[in-house]
């Protein structure tokens, strides 16, 4: 049965979780407006995230009924009831913060912001808002976002991730279609990626936002 979420700040231990299906940013109302190839993956998975930015109750409720559920509120999600701000996931002694990440660039950067949002050790962080791809490690710990489902601006694909969590974590980023335009996209992406290395996000102009 789908688990119910939990309040910010909290934590729940679950074991044997292998593969967890990672969405962000999908702007629509109903699952049936996400490609058909993403339905049937995430009904695969042991765990769905959504990092935010829903756009309805109705899609909160819909994945409720495809996997385990996860999710948090991202900046347009302020109607949606019962949506933490943020959460704590523990998958095979695995501590997983996960976050929209809006309003956590400044003062120091997205690194700084994140991270300060959580209390302890953590072993990944999961965010969205950007819409743009990202999966380095940095001082130990696991950056990922999964990018835009829809492929809302700046990104440059569809796409979303799976995290397997074993002995080590691991996320994949699944690329769903590329948009139209490709190398203007490109160009946009070498920017947002000079931003992202100036406001301290990445120690090296060569991993993803």
């Amino acid at each position: 049965m789908p688990r119910s979420l939990i309040q910010e700040n909290s934590s729940d231990l679950i074991e044997n979780i292998m593969k967890i299906g990672v969405i962000a940013d999908t702007h629509v109302h109903r699952i049936s407006e996400l490609p058909t190839s993403l339905i049937n993956a995430l009904t695969r998975m042991d765990m769905v995230v959504h990092l935010g930015d829903f756009h309805s109750e109705d899609l909160v409720n819909d994945l409720k009924e495809i996997a385990d559920f996860r999710g948090v509120a991202g900046n347009h999600d302020g109607h949606i009831p019962g949506l933490p701000e943020k959460d704590l996931i523990e998958v095979n002694n695995k501590r997983i913060g996960i976050i929209h990440g809006h309003g956590c660039a400044f003062p120091f950067g997205f690194k700084w912001g994140l991270t300060t949002q959580f209390e302890g050790k953590l072993d990944a962080i999961l965010y969205g808002h950007t819409h743009s791809c990202r999966n380095t490690v940095e001082d130990g710990i696991l950056f990922f976002n999964p990018g835009s489902v829809i492929g809302r601006f700046p990104a440059m694909h569809r796409s979303y991730g799976i995290m397997t969590v074993e002995d080590e974590i691991s996320c994949e980023l699944i690329t769903l279609e590329t948009k139209r335009y490709y190398y203007l996209n490109r160009y946009i992406g070498l920017a947002s990626k000079a931003v992202s290395y100036c406001c301290g996000l990445n120690k090296s102009t060569d991993s993803y936002i």
